[in-house]
């Protein structure tokens, strides 16, 4: 049987892991369980060296009901900062291309330079800005009440 420990968020579940051979404790949010719409809640648990996930299978009660071992995992995050290059131009909507392509030339800038440059206005480059920034294309630094937004060292 395994042995829980609970706080007001989470459920830390004793276990053993037939890929290390050892006991370990994995910690399970308890919004996962509690908001499930069936019964076992799978959940993954990545550790080890070498890298082997543990996939318990946990029931309402904070139970495991059974454990499922994967050798191999792949791991897929985006990259912080975007290229932001002609091919990437095209995939960006249209009413942000052409800030997009301002801020290329002048690699750093805020929505007052760049609605200089384009005719809009003012607050809709900001809008367009942001949502580049969001996006992952630009970096963004406050500087009093306006932000400057720069192109990362990576895309010049």
């Amino acid at each position: 049987m395994s042995k829980v420990e609970e706080t007001t968020d989470t459920a830390t579940i004793q276990t053993f892991c037939h890929g290390c051979q050892q006991d370990i404790k994995v910690t399970v949010p308890k919004a996962i369980v509690e908001n499930a719409d069936s019964y076992p809640v799978s959940h993954a648990h990545l550790h080890g060296d070498p890298a082997h996930v543990l996939i318990l299978y946990v029931d309402r009660q904070y139970l495991i009901r059974g454990t499922e071992l994967s050798d191999t995992v792949t791991v897929e995050r985006p990259s912080e900062n975007l290229p932001l290059n002609a091919m990437v131009l095209l995939r960006v909507p249209r009413r942000y291309r052409e800030t997009a392509m301002v801020m290329l030339k002048l690699k750093q800038a805020n929505a007052a330079d760049v609605a200089a440059i384009t005719g809009k206005s003012q607050n809709a480059e900001s809008k367009y800005l942001g949502q580049l920034f969001r996006l992952g294309y630009f970096e963004r630094t406050r500087i009093n009440r306006f932000y400057q937004y720069s192109i990362p060292k990576s895309n010049c």
